[in-house]
């Protein structure tokens, strides 16, 4: 897995991240780095959800990934 795309992804999420929105389907990030592979967008999202730098949210019918700071404490 590269590193450039792990940073590639996390900058979509704190760029993306500064207004109101928060959550992201992972096909909104394929979508935000067109000159990325669907693929490697994909695992890095794995990667970064394993080290916990992103999280999943689900609203019950609905999965999200979003930053781990965002994630609502319980």
């Amino acid at each position: 897995m590269s590193a450039e795309t792990k940073g590639k992804v996390l900058e979509f999420f704190r760029e993306k991240s500064r207004g109101d929105k928060k959550k992201y389907y992972v096909k909104e990030v394929v979508k935000g780095l067109p000159n990325e592979d669907r693929h490697a967008i994909q695992e890095a999202v794995k990667e970064l959800l394993d080290e916990e730098t992103l999280k999943y949210w689900s609203s019950g019918s609905t999965t999200y990934v979003m930053l781990a700071e965002f994630f609502p404490k319980e």
